[in-house]
């Protein structure tokens, strides 16, 4: 083990790589020079971390179990000896479930610590914790550095009271080649047994309230009798998985709604679809928004102020506000109407993703910020 390489410990809640923040681990892992990096994970939980994903042949992974519902102020002292055993340079944390672990520990142990926000879930949305924005106001002000991917979160943490010039946003990045073009949809819906004629829209996600995708069964329940041969697909699963096929058969269109649970190559799925749909009540940065573009799909979101970071509405994707089952099912009934337009939208998101979201772009932004705050011990 060469001790001129920065070890960077990426400490996560939970150990699965089931979303865009946990790709996007991934994929800085894979890509940050191996003659100057090593990675390690941490997950405060008791099951497997995203180990098979990562290339690197020696990283490492750890598992340190948080107890009880509350805090486990215990689990922070055994976090501090686990920075010091593992020698770690730069611990980079992940959103508010490892946060006040990762600072306390970090700064116990002398690491520097960069902490990351990628966005909030269903509960976050609806919570009003004052002990938590304590807690980010307080201990936010002694991490290294706050690295958001939109940023619209770096402004939420300036509020927070954390320094302007120790906030940073780095944007995701997507695998241009791996998520390209195709112009003959076949077949990938052949390839994952999707309906082969008619319209597909769909989505990829975790099934969480935060995604709403309540209202996008709902919206296609709506334009399924305009488009009796249109289909729509989910990618994922998630804990609203048996709610969401319920509101599938109250609205009569079962039949119609294709659940092909979690896949390593969306890539494929994206290539099917005619219109990739994300009604989401809030995202950070969206990966799979990214992804989709990158395939030259037509994107179709919730009104929120980090799509505006990626795309332009109208442009190279559309937004709708509100989100609601009837503004949705307008939107997609007037693009389903129009292919030209969706042409335009796929082709214009292409070139916008290629140019400002290549993943060769992110990796390089992280090198930067890792090699400024580590130091090979």
């Amino acid at each position: 083990m060469s001790s001129d390489r920065i070890h960077i410990m990426h400490v996560v809640r939970h150990g699965l790589a089931a979303g865009g923040m946990e790709n996007g681990i991934i994929n800085v892992a894979n890509g940050l020079p191996s003659d100057h990096f090593r990675v390690s994970v941490c997950a405060l939980d008791s099951s497997e971390t995203f180990s098979k994903f990562i290339r690197s042949p020696d990283a490492q992974y750890h598992l340190l179990p948080k107890a009880g519902g509350g805090i486990d102020w215990r689990l922070i002292g055994h976090f501090r000896r686990l920075l010091r055993s593992a020698q770690v340079d730069v611990l980079h944390s992940h959103n508010w479930g490892t946060f006040l672990y990762a600072v306390l520990a970090a700064k116990w142990a002398g690491v520097p610590i960069i902490h990351g926000e990628h966005g909030k879930n269903d509960a976050e949305l609806r919570e009003r914790n004052r002990p938590k924005f304590w807690a980010k106001r307080i201990l936010g002000r002694r991490v290294d550095s706050v690295l958001t991917v939109s940023q619209t979160i770096a402004t939420e943490w300036a509020d927070y009271g954390v320094p302007k010039d120790r906030i940073q946003c780095i944007p995701n990045g997507v695998d241009t080649v791996r998520f390209h073009p195709d112009s003959d949809p076949l077949p990938y819906r052949r390839r994952l047994g999707l309906p082969e004629r008619g319209l597909l829209f769909g989505s990829v996600g975790r099934f969480d309230p935060v995604k709403n995708y309540g209202v996008l069964i709902a919206a296609f329940a709506q334009v399924s009798r305009d488009f009796p041969d249109a289909h729509l697909a989910f990618l994922g699963d998630g804990p609203c998985e048996a709610e969401l096929k319920k509101e599938a058969e109250n609205l009569g269109v079962a039949d119609r709604v294709c659940w092909l649970g979690r896949r390593s190559d969306p890539e494929n799925f994206l290539l099917a679809l005619d219109l990739f749909v994300l009604p989401s009540k809030s995202e950070g940065m969206s990966n799979v928004v990214l992804e989709a573009m990158a395939c030259g799909a037509p994107v179709v979101c919730s009104d929120l102020p980090s799509h505006y970071e990626v795309f332009e509405p109208g442009r190279e994707g559309v937004t709708v506000a509100p989100c609601t089952a009837e503004n949705l099912a307008g939107v997609l009934v007037a693009l389903a109407n129009d292919t030209p337009r969706r042409m335009a939208l796929g082709d214009a998101a292409r070139q916008k993703v290629v140019e400002r979201f290549s993943i060769a772009r992110m990796i390089a932004d992280y090198a930067r910020l890792y090699a400024a705050y580590g130091q090979p011990r």
